[in-house]
């Protein structure tokens, strides 16, 4: 009985510790992103991405927080690098 006792606590205990330790990382990724950004007081999301895209302990949100391309490498990096001729009209993705 005593070890279902403790699993319940470890159990109401963690949810909170996760959503704290979660919010600590999201305002440690701002704060950084801030001191790096190339305007005071603001942050991109080119500012962000760049973080993301260099630093290796966030390599897990390269997919989540790519750089920005536009659509035509996107789409001659899909199709094996080669291009159409249609393409001329590409616009950047945001």
């Amino acid at each position: 009985m005593a070890d279902k006792e403790k699993t319940e606590k470890a159990a109401q205990i963690s949810l909170p510790l996760s959503r704290i330790k979660t919010e600590l990382f999201v305002q440690d990724l701002a704060v950084e992103t801030l001191k790096r950004s190339r305007e005071e007081n603001k942050v991109d999301y080119k500012d962000l991405a760049e973080i993301v895209n260099t630093d290796d302990n966030l390599e897990f949100l390269h997919d989540i927080i790519p750089r920005k391309i536009l659509a035509k490498e996107y789409l001659s990096q899909i199709n094996g690098g080669g291009s159409s001729d249609d393409d001329d009209d590409v616009v950047v993705l945001d």
